[in-house]
């Protein structure tokens, strides 16, 4: 007995038949352009099924009967694939965020060796301007201390100079006196070469 169906047996087999083609049709569809169209079944597989045992129950010709149970079959692969496939689409949701952890992750390890990067250069740069700046100092205070050297030379040659000066004046004055007094009295000193 056939709840709701009043349909002839033929006809009612060529209605399972035209379902399946359809649905089989768009399932061709989707998988190759992935579009998706929505799909009102009217029927579920355990309705179908209980078609093919109730059919199979009233004395259907074998051939039938068999068609309707490979239908049925198709039906439950079906259901497996599309099992399949939405097993296949968490586990590349799945992939997906575990591949964007890892991306955020390095992301974040390339941002603080950039910054340790950055961080190192800036102090290796203060410490050769410290550097630099020390040196100019010390430049210059060596400059200072090497003008300061030059200028108690100059003073000391100076002062050397002129005493030296002052002696030669005062010799030469000295001998100027001398071979005045000599002039005045006549006489030519003797020297003696004494050996």
């Amino acid at each position: 007995m056939r709840l709701g169906y009043d349909l002839g047996d033929g006809e009612f087999a060529a209605a399972i038949a035209a379902s399946a083609f359809a649905i089989h049709s768009i399932e061709e569809r989707k998988s190759r352009d992935g579009s998706e169209i929505p799909v009102s079944r009217t029927r579920t597989w355990k309705d179908d099924r209980s078609l093919t045992i109730e059919s199979a129950a009233v004395g259907r010709p074998s051939g039938q009967t068999n068609r309707t149970l490979s239908f049925a079959n198709d039906q439950m692969r079906k259901g497996n694939s599309q099992k399949h496939r939405n097993a296949e689409t968490k586990v590349d949701a799945w992939e997906r965020s575990e591949m964007e952890k890892i991306r955020k992750r390095y992301e974040k390890m390339q941002y603080d060796i950039l910054a340790w990067e950055n961080e190192k250069k800036m102090r290796a740069k203060l410490q050769m301007e410290n550097k630099k700046k020390d040196l100019e100092l010390r430049k210059e205070r060596n400059l200072q201390h090497y003008k300061t050297k030059v200028a108690k030379i100059d003073h000391t040659a100076g002062g050397a100079r002129t005493q030296m000066e002052e002696k030669r004046k005062y010799e030469e004055k000295a001998v100027k006196e001398k071979a005045r007094k000599i002039r005045s009295r006549g006489k030519v000193p003797v020297t003696c070469f004494c050996f």
